[in-house]
């Protein structure tokens, strides 16, 4: 078959798909992958999603573990395309790397949807991912919040550290973004430290270390996510700040993410709150948006009751809202973290 013929093909089908002809879910063929299976988060959104899509009567054509490798994800994207998928879902390994996947399916007329971050190209149908500036603001407004209660803020001398994720990528500027720009409109009198990490707990250590040094009435520390949790508790022990929530003499401690570890911590006094992603709300979005779009539906932009979407130069963007833990909701079912044993 010619590339012509394909492209033809291809069209035909992404407007047969458009006008309803795969209203029947059964017609529905997915094709899936994670990133890799190494992690809780990933294993769990996959559970979800092959749930989700199985109560709405879709089939999944396949649901290959690439194991990090972004050649492998986007060769098993191309063989479940060749194996009959007419949907395909990822969460993206890597943005740029992705997008000769996304193009092929563009070509052969399937729907196209994006877990957690976008591809770099080609067109989606739809992204779905945590609106990640909105849980900057929420980890922000719950330092504020707690700061107050410092002798620090009355005098303006409280002084917070925040240690960024990899600013090359969507989320770490917009968690970013999202915490440095509302602590600067609720608590103009605090000075934000910024350091970047790279996502990396090792850096996020020797960025505490030296902050605490320099400023050893650190106020609160911001993460951008919990994986740098238990290195930065480590500092703090070491630097004899290690007190408990709720102790005065403690260290703020708000971080992203919802995982196990970080609920754990929790419990233990030893973060005061994290903004927990909606995976669950992912699998469940994502099998709802493919039943709207191959039922002949349109994704509309604007404001919903679980976020909103935005247009991007790839295709519309749903961004769903996190959730703010803290020791009074930590156990709370709904929370990823609290599904894993289920």
């Amino acid at each position: 078959m010619n590339k012509l013929t394909r492209r033809t093909l291809g069209a035909l089908t992404l407007a047969a798909m458009a006008t309803g002809a795969l209203a029947d879910n059964s017609k529905v063929a997915i094709g899936f992958t994670p990133k890799f299976l190494k992690d809780d988060f990933q294993t769990l959104m996959l559970q979800l999603s092959l749930k989700a899509f199985a109560d709405k009567g879709m089939t999944v054509v396949g649901s290959p573990d690439p194991n990090g490798d972004i050649a492998a994800q986007v060769d098993a994207l191309q063989n479940l395309i060749a194996n009959g998928a007419n949907v395909i879902v990822f969460a993206p390994l890597d943005s740029a790397g992705i997008v000769p996947a996304v193009k092929r399916a563009n070509e052969a007329g399937a729907l196209v949807f994006s877990i957690d971050d976008a591809p770099a190209g080609g067109m989606v149908t739809a992204t779905i991912r945590a609106d990640n500036l909105d849980a900057g603001v929420q980890g922000a407004t719950e330092m504020a919040k707690r700061l107050q209660g410092k002798e620090c803020w009355a005098a303006k001398t409280c002084t917070v550290l925040e240690l960024q994720g990899a600013l090359t990528t969507p989320n770490g500027l917009d968690r970013s973004k999202g915490f440095a720009d509302t602590m600067a409109a609720l608590a103009p009198d605090v000075k934000v430290i910024q350091r970047p990490t790279e996502w990396t707990a090792d850096m996020a250590a020797d960025a505490a270390q030296n902050v605490l040094t320099q400023t050893p009435d650190l106020a609160g520390i911001f993460m951008a996510s919990e994986l740098m949790a238990t290195a930065v508790n480590a500092q703090l022990k070491a630097a004899g700040r290690d007190a408990a929530v709720g102790d005065a003499a403690s260290v703020i401690r708000v971080a992203i993410d919802g995982t196990p570890q970080g609920l754990q911590l929790i419990r233990d006094k030893a973060l005061d709150a994290t903004v927990s992603q909606p995976l669950s709300a992912y699998a469940t979005k994502t099998a709802e948006l493919i039943e709207l779009v191959s039922g002949g539906g349109k994704i509309e932009l604007g404001p919903r009751d679980d976020g909103q979407v935005i247009e991007t130069p790839v295709g519309p963007q749903y961004q769903l809202k996190a959730t703010l833990v803290t020791a009074d909701n930590v156990d709370d079912a709904g929370l990823w973290a609290n599904q894993l044993a289920k």
